[in-house]
Order: structure tokens, then sequence, then C-alpha cells
């Protein structure tokens, strides 16, 4: 029941705002949508957020997360949201590709916005233009 609440209040807490900004579709449909994400009110530094798709004929799109902002060509429509980031484990190394010691980095966002996500977005042309995701630990 926790984990229900807590995406619950993630879904609510994705804010689609109006821009008006006479942004058009291109040719093959799709248009320019930023955003924030957030994990327990810090930004994320060094993520991704994936779009999937929940409608046939339309693509699966992703974006990088600097500094909690991200900006992503998509296609309107309903999409489920995916959400990861990595961050370095204090005191902890591994082994690089050409043999030289490097930080341990581990992922710390929860499955349930991500690989079990139950995050889910409507994308609307025109009116989708900023999406903002704050996640909390549940």
């Amino acid at each position: 029941m926790k984990v229900n609440l807590v995406v619950l209040g993630i879904v609510a807490a994705v804010a689609m705002t109006l821009t008006g900004c006479g942004e058009q579709l291109d040719s093959e449909g799709y248009f320019v949508v930023s955003g924030e994400a957030t994990w327990n009110g810090d930004p994320i530094n060094d993520g991704l957020v994936i779009f999937r798709t929940t409608e046939n004929g339309r693509k699966n799109v992703a974006a990088a997360i600097n500094d909690g902002k991200f900006e992503v060509k998509i296609q309107p429509g309903k999409k489920s949201v995916e959400i990861t980031a990595m961050r370095e484990v204090p005191g902890k190394f591994s082994v690089g590709a050409s043999g030289e010691k490097v930080p341990a980095t581990e992922s710390f966002i929860p499955k349930q916005f991500n690989t079990e996500t139950e995050i889910a977005v409507d994308i609307a042309f025109p009116d989708t233009q900023e999406l903002k995701f704050e996640l909390k630990s549940p």
C-alpha cells in the first residue's frame, strides 16, 4: 500500500503547463518537451528519462537528465515513463577499461520509477511542453 501511495503521489506531481510558444510538429510528428526531474527534492545530476509509447506506430524516446533538467523530441500520445540515475559510491572503486582504478557507481532510483514504473503521462500537442517529475523515497 505504501508503494502505491508513493506512485500515486508521483503521478499527481507530474505537472503539465501551457506555454503558448507557437511550437509546431516536425515532419515526423515530433515536438520539443522539456522538464525537470528531482530525487527527494534534489536535482538528478546523471540520469536518463525514457518515454515508452503505449500506442502502435509511435516510437520510444529517451533523454539525458543533467542537473535535474532534460529536453526531448517526442510524439504526442500516452507514455509510460522510466527514470534511472547513477551516483558514485564513496570509498569504493572498480577497474576501468584500460585497467585504471575508477570510482564505483550504483543505480539509486527504485524500480517503481523505472523497470516496474507506474508513472504515466499523456503528451498532448501543443499543451504539453514542460514536465516535472518529483521522485521521493518510498
